[in-house]
């Protein structure tokens, strides 16, 4: 039988094996934790798929909802016997959903309006870095040869959600890669595109960045999304670049002899970006570091590291879903709380910012510690 879904043939052993699975990883949902729905569980969203795919339901409005009741956390990949790609499964789904005009209107807006926004975000950068010639358009682009020319990746959430975060984490990386350090925030890497389902966007945006990239010896991304977007995502659709690409904590763990101690009361936890960690395997670098400046090793929720629980932020379920991605945030803090709360760090600015909207203790982002610590 032939699929009703082309895009999503390369995953048919992801989705045959889950809509066959014994819902193992049920638990391990986000979503599904905070609405108590079978329908938004692994198990749910991928025998969705199966089914519309083998051309035994349609695709409609409803099941099309489904595929977007997820973060791209990765969670259930770590509770998974087969490692199966869930998240990768629901993209493609996302974009048969758009083509087919039965994706959400909220998933729709992100697309039509990704123009829009990268200027805002592209603006908002020209503003915040001004005196650091960041590159405006492909053009412009500064000459970039040299074995020491460093290329600084903030991220469009960085510039447009916290801008401080962002200026730090340009200061940090120049100050820990020597040489020199420009900026790059002239355009978005397309991550948006990818998971409100334009898989072809996405292709074009991200090809569009790396090629903006050319030529530098390396990058360093403040955004763990931006960078497992370009470093991942982008290489399974042919998008390949020559430039090294890195995040700010591995930067940081490199350089651990350059922080300065930093002077933090009371306890100090982690919380594991869900790109960084699942998505890169980066878990030591941040934790080293930390401990560097902090002078002792951070403080741990009872879900660390490839089992930590998501902060709601991803996907573009805030914009799909906001009641549910509060609502997922929202257990991550109470677990922060059961842990004994204090200061709460992240590498991830989407989840800095949803933390920081319901929690009354101190939220940093990893890039302003490490510019208290050079």
């Amino acid at each position: 039988m032939s699929s009703r879904l082309p895009l999503v043939d390369v995953h048919e052993r992801a989705h045959t094996f889950c809509a066959y699975c014994p819902k193992l990883c049920r638990f391990s949902c986000p979503v599904s934790t905070v609405q108590a729905r079978e329908t938004t569980t692994p198990w749910g969203k991928m025998s969705a798929v199966h089914h519309v795919a083998r051309g035994t339901l349609p695709l409609d409005e409803s099941l099309a909802a489904s595929f977007y009741a997820c973060t791209g956390c990765q969670r259930c990949k770590t509770f998974c016997a087969h490692e199966n790609e869930v998240a990768a499964t629901l993209d493609a789904a996302r974009s048969e959903a758009v083509r087919a005009g039965v994706a959400p209107k909220a998933a729709l807006e992100v697309i039509a309006r990704h123009v829009e926004r990268e200027q805002r975000a592209v603006s908002a950068a020209a503003a915040l870095f001004a005196d650091d010639a960041v590159p405006m358009s492909a053009d412009e682009a500064p000459q970039r040869s040299g074995a020491k020319t460093t290329v600084f990746v903030p991220g469009c959430t960085a510039v447009t959600q916290t801008p401080a975060a962002a200026r730090d984490g340009l200061r940090v990386t120049r100050v820990l890669a020597g040489g020199a350090v420009s900026v790059e925030a002239g355009a978005c890497c397309g991550l948006p595109l990818l998971e409100a389902g334009d898989i072809d966007g996405f292709t074009r945006a991200a090809g569009a960045f790396v090629e903006r990239l050319s030529g530098a010896s390396s990058a360093v991304f403040q955004d763990p999304g931006c960078l497992h977007a370009l470093r991942v995502e982008a290489k399974r659709f042919g998008v390949h670049g020559d430039t090294k690409l890195r995040h700010l904590s591995e930067l940081a763990g490199d350089a651990l002899a350059s922080l300065g101690r930093v002077q933090l009361d009371g306890p100090v936890r982690y919380h594991d970006a869900c790109r960084l960690g699942r998505g890169l395997g980066v878990y030591d670098a941040p934790r080293a570091a930390i401990a560097q400046m902090i002078g002792r090793a951070p403080d741990e929720f009872a879900e660390q590291r490839e089992r930590a629980e998501c902060s709601g932020a991803g996907g573009q379920l805030p914009r799909t879903d906001r009641a549910t991605a509060e609502r997922i945030a929202a257990e991550r803090l109470a677990g922060h709380a059961r842990a004994g709360g204090g200061t709460l760090i992240t590498t991830c600015a989407a989840s800095a910012r949803a933390f920081a909207k319901q929690y009354d203790g101190e939220v940093l982002d990893f890039a302003t510690l490490l510019a208290r610590a050079v």
